[in-house]
C-alpha cells in the first residue's frame, strides 16, 4: 500500500504519534501538511478518538497523543484470562451496535452458552438503571456478557449490587483507583459517575435461566469529548486523574471479578 492510499485518518495519527507525546501540533500545520481543511482535521480525529485512542486539544496549541487505542478483536483479551467460564467461549466484536445487551440477550434466546462475551467500540442505545441513557463516549470500555449466576433465590435480588462490587474490584486491581459505591449499582470517582450497569434476567416460573450483564465504563474519556449537558456529573477514569488505563486489562479483571462475584 502506497502512502496515499493510506486512509487520511490513519495518516493523521501517524503524524501525532510522530510529534510525540510533549509536544502539541497545531490543527493549521495538519491541515496544510494534507491539503486539507482544519475542519477535517477535526473530523478525523474524533474518529480516530471513537475508536479508543486520546488525543488531547488545547485551542491555539493543536493535538497531541496521550494514549493509543489497545488491539481490537484479537487474542490480547483472552491471554491471560483467569477465569473458568466468562470469555471462554464466544466473543462478538462489534464497532458500532444499537446496544450489547440487545445482542447477548438474542444470543442467549437463540441457546447461546454461558459466558460469551459482546464488546463494542460504540453503541448507540445503550440503557443504565431506571431506563436512563448510558452514552458511549470515545475511549470507553462498553461490554456486555451471558452469566448463569449460581447464587441462592434470597441472593438474586442483590445481583446488580454485585455486579457493582466486581466492578469495583476490577477497577480497583487493573487501575488503582477506589470508587465510591452508590446503591444500586452505580461508581463514581470525584463525585462524578464513570460505570454504568445493567442487568437483564430471563426466568422459567421461578427459575433464573440466564442474566445478561451490561457494563459500561467510561475509562479514556478526554475531559473534551464529555458532553456539556454531562459536564459535573459524568467523568471518566483519565478525565479525574490524568493517566490513561489500559481498557483490555480491565475488561480482563471484570471477567474474572465477576466470574467470582456470582458464585453460589
Amino acid at each position: 500500500m502506497t502512502r496515499d492510499e493510506i486512509p487520511m485518518r490513519d495518516r493523521i495519527l501517524d503524524r501525532i504519534v510522530e510529534n510525540g507525546q510533549e509536544r502539541w501540533i497545531s490543527g493549521e500545520t495538519l491541515s496544510r501538511e494534507f491539503g486539507i481543511s482544519r475542519a477535517a482535521v477535526s473530523k478525523h480525529v474524533m474518529s480516530l478518538r471513537d475508536e479508543g485512542h486520546i488525543i488531547e486539544s488545547v485551542p491555539r496549541r493543536g493535538y497531541r497523543l496521550i494514549s493509543r487505542a489497545d488491539p481490537w478483536a484479537g487474542d490480547d483479551a483472552r491471554e491471560g484470562l483467569r477465569t473458568a467460564v466468562l470469555g471462554q467461549t464466544e466473543w462478538i466484536w462489534l464497532k458500532e451496535t444499537d446496544s450489547t445487551n440487545q445482542v447477548a440477550a438474542l444470543e442467549a434466546l437463540q441457546g447461546a452458552n454461558e459466558g460469551v462475551v459482546v464488546v463494542a467500540r460504540r453503541q448507540n442505545e445503550g440503557r443504565g438503571s431506571k431506563g436512563h441513557r448510558w452514552i458511549n463516549l470515545p475511549g470507553s470500555l462498553c461490554f456486555s456478557v451471558i452469566t448463569k449466576p449460581r447464587l441462592s433465590p434470597e441472593r438474586l435480588p442483590s445481583l446488580p449490587q454485585l455486579v457493582m462490587e466486581a466492578c469495583a474490584r476490577a477497577i480497583e486491581k487493573s487501575c488503582g483507583l477506589s470508587l465510591e459505591r452508590r446503591l444500586p449499582n452505580d461508581l463514581f470517582l470525584n463525585g462524578r459517575k464513570v460505570v454504568g450497569i445493567l442487568v437483564e434476567s430471563m426466568f422459567h416460573n421461578a427459575d433464573l435461566q440466564w442474566a445478561v450483564v451490561g457494563i459500561g465504563v467510561n475509562v479514556n474519556v478526554p475531559k473534551e469529548a464529555i458532553p456539556p449537558e454531562l459536564t459535573g456529573i459524568a467523568s471518566s477514569l483519565y478525565a479525574e486523574t490524568g493517566t490513561a488505563f489500559s481498557v483490555t486489562s480491565l475488561l480482563r479483571h471484570t471477567l474474572e471479578e465477576l466470574e467470582d462475584v456470582l458464585k453460589a
